[in-house]
């Protein structure tokens, strides 16, 4: 009997300590993202996971000497928020011109170019970010940057990400002929001959082509490239952000994965591959063969493939049914065709791999719907993504399949702000950048910044919508949108997402709340403390502990 007595005292020991948590936060409001439960005051804390929320003295049976316990003094607390959709910096060798607003003009445009000819060595990269402006300016061209900078190659990015401008060695730079064919999912603009490329290009596949990425690398300067996602990780953590959903359009996965390890960050990265069609008609999956966890990255995991289907309305790429108002009957262009995108589908199915198209216009929408819908195979358990999905409310049967399809809609707040040289739709528009149709319906929205990456820039777009009020969100949805839903977004809800017992403590404590906070104070928010895996990944100093 002695024995048994003694193994019974030992697991009741283990037991008992088992259930001594690391860390206790108490005396704060918390929010949980739980839907059931959204406010608790104290959570205890043990190997990186929530061991028991609830009250201050529920709290008090989990706590040892060895408990370090924070007095949160009424802070708000909340989940990590987890940035769905965005795209890591990239670097090349380049002086970086970096012009006034969003949409500065030709002749600012100009006088910079000159300006940074004086200390830039021959044959290196002078690059700029640009606005519509300029994007559309019939003096933006190779020709008007050769005169100006004959012995520099130039690259002009807009800001959003689907138009370029080279200069002619830039194009040369690139492996980019003066008339190159088109690529599969990219567009060179022509002079009238029909064949002579202007140095304007759009879409990814067309100014940061594929087939040239060996080129691409050797022009990147990777000490730059490790301290840009330093640099970018602490100003991240600093705002409470804890998980970051990369687009890989600067780098393939496999490289990010170096970078990373260079780097090492303390922050949640998920690599999400970047689809392209290679000359010959076959499928370019990049980094295909990594797996979802790589070994020595336990923050780091890599899944789901992007397919840029569209451009986006701002440069009048999307596809429409009805034609742009003020153009010539033009209705934008899908970059692939119906045969291309079925065989992506099958490609996805085949690897049981998360498929994210970046959707918006309302034909193709309506086009991949009717693809998908066509396909026997059990979407919900594949969780396909619309990144932006722009026009998914544009009809009462679009929303349905969206729903019936189980897709997640990933929309960013930060295109809701009025963009310089666009104007706003009219009053009472009744569909577009759906947020409060999609809740009531039940259809998974995350939230991803795909630029600005302050989540209370964004949180404060999600509950104005400047662009359209109706569909402005409650806060509270809004936070669950970024933190809850995003962890669904790509299968983390049983990790992370919300401050639930058994998940990571990935945790944010804020300078203000911000669901009281009035509105045009929202923007001045800070995290005083956040923790990831449940460790100190930022702490500004001001919380007291004991």
């Amino acid at each position: 009997m002695k024995p048994l007595l003694t193994i019974f005292l030992l697991v009741i020991a283990l037991s008992c300590h088992a259930q001594v948590a690391d860390l206790i936060f108490y005396g704060g409001e918390i929010f949980t993202s739980d839907t059931t439960n959204l406010y608790v005051q104290a959570i205890a804390i043990k190997d990186g996971r929530i061991l028991a929320t609830g009250s201050n003295a529920a709290m008090e049976k989990y706590q040892a000497g060895s408990t370090k316990r924070i007095d949160l003094a009424g802070k708000l607390m909340v989940p990590g928020f987890n940035d769905a959709h965005n795209h890591l910096p990239n670097a090349l060798k380049s002086t970086m011109i970096h012009l006034k607003g969003m949409n500065p003009s030709w002749e600012a445009l100009v006088d910079s170019i000159r300006l940074a000819l004086k200390h830039t060595p021959k044959g290196q990269f002078i690059t700029a970010s640009i606005g519509l402006d300029i994007a559309k300016s019939p003096d933006a061209t190779r020709f008007s940057l050769d005169k100006l900078a004959p012995d520099h190659p130039v690259l002009l990015l807009s800001w959003w990400g689907h138009v370029g401008i080279f200069n002619t060695m830039a194009m040369e730079k690139f492996g980019i002929g003066t008339t190159q064919q088109d690529p599969k999912g990219g567009f060179y603009e022509r002079l009238p001959d029909g064949k002579t490329l202007t140095g304007k290009a759009y879409e990814k596949n067309a100014y940061w082509p594929n087939t040239s990425y060996k080129k691409i690398m050797a022009m990147r300067d990777d000490g730059r490239l490790v301290a840009n996602l330093r640099n970018l990780s602490q100003d991240l953590l600093s705002l409470g952000i804890t998980s970051f959903q990369n687009m890989c359009t600067g780098a393939k996965a496999d490289d990010f994965v170096q970078y990373w390890k260079k780097a090492g960050l303390p922050l949640r990265m998920r690599l999400i591959r970047w689809g392209d069609i290679n000359p010959d008609g076959s499928l370019d999956i990049p980094s295909k063969q990594l797996p979802v966890k790589v070994e020595g990255l336990p923050l780091l995991r890599v899944s789901g493939t992007k397919w840029l289907l569209e451009g986006t309305p701002l440069e009048q790429g999307a596809a429409q049914l009805a034609a742009y108002p003020g153009s010539d009957n033009w209705h934008g262009r899908m970059n692939y065709t119906v045969l291309e995108m079925e065989r992506m589908i099958q490609e996805a199915i085949t690897r049981k791999d998360q498929i994210c198209f970046h959707i918006g216009g309302t034909k193709t929408i309506g086009l991949l719907l009717e693809l998908m819908s066509k396909v026997d195979v059990d979407w919900p358990s594949l969780r396909p993504r619309f990144e932006h999905g722009d026009e998914v409310d544009y009809s009462p049967e679009y929303l349905n399949e969206v729903r019936r399809l189980g897709i997640i809609v990933v929309q960013n707040p930060t295109h809701f702000g009025p963009v310089p040289g666009m104007p706003l739709p009219p009053p009472g528009t009744s569909h577009g950048m759906a947020m409060k149709t999609l809740v009531k319906a039940g259809i998974p929205l995350a939230v991803g910044s795909d630029g600005p990456h302050n989540p209370f820039l964004n949180i404060m777009l999600a509950i104005t919508h400047p662009m359209r009020p109706s569909e402005a969100l409650s806060r509270e949805e809004a936070v669950i949108a970024y933190t809850k839903t995003a962890a669904y977004a790509e299968f983390q809800e049983q990790d992370k997402g919300s401050l639930t017992k058994g998940k990571f403590a990935d945790l944010a404590v804020l300078s203000q709340d911000i669901f009281t906070v009035p509105l045009n104070e929202l923007m001045k928010t800070r995290s005083l403390l956040t923790l990831v895996n449940g460790e100190i990944a930022f702490d500004a100093g001001l919380i007291g502990s004991k």
